[in-house]
């Protein structure tokens, strides 16, 4: 149902909210990754007109936008989500890539749902995937364990799916999930 009515987001008609008690575990942000990120994305113009739409989303300040791509170019939105906030980032090239981020969860989204998007969203781009081995690493206080999908192009063309999962090493800090889709244009010589 989430994905009907982001559908319409997408559309003319105004958009209706997230739920705040969801069926499933994560399913305001699988419904917002598949809808914006995976069938929208790379088209910046509709996912602009679509967050204008979402109640209660609202434009990241450009210091709200570095805590999320640093010092990459890029936009993003924010929007309350129950007890949490979903983040919706567009990095601009070389590099493009689409990431919806949820603050504040315990780390758990249902497994299946997330692998059906995957499939769903592979076989839209016409496959060749290859599953990467699940890792982990740290980046100062954060730990994160990341896995998805990803395939070559020709030319230098590439593209993969990620979920990321990253939560600080001190206890007591709730974890963020991140979404990304990930497009890669080869240069011109």
């Amino acid at each position: 149902m989430i994905a009907a009515l982001l559908s319409l987001a997408l559309q003319a008609a105004p958009a209706p909210h997230l739920p705040d008690t969801p069926a499933l575990r994560g399913q305001g942000q699988l419904a917002l990754f598949d809808m914006i990120c995976v069938r929208v994305f790379p088209d910046e113009a509709r996912i602009a007109t679509a967050m204008a739409k979402l109640p209660g989303a609202r434009a990241l300040t450009p210091d709200e936008l570095r805590t999320y791509l640093k010092d990459d170019p890029g936009r993003g939105w924010i929007m309350p989500a129950g007890t949490s906030q979903i983040v919706v980032t567009l990095e601009a090239p070389p590099i493009r890539s689409c990431a919806v981020r949820m603050t504040n969860t315990d780390g758990v989204i249902d497994e299946n749902k997330w692998q059906q998007l995957l499939t769903a969203a592979q076989a839209r781009s016409g496959g060749g995937f290859l599953t990467m081995p699940p890792q982990t690493f740290a980046v100062g206080d954060i730990r994160s364990q990341a896995s998805g999908v990803q395939k070559q192009g020709v030319g230098g063309a590439a593209e993969a799916i990620y979920l990321i999962r990253s939560t600080p090493k001190t206890p007591g800090y709730a974890t963020e999930i991140r979404m990304v889709r990930q497009l890669v244009t080869p240069q011109r010589r």
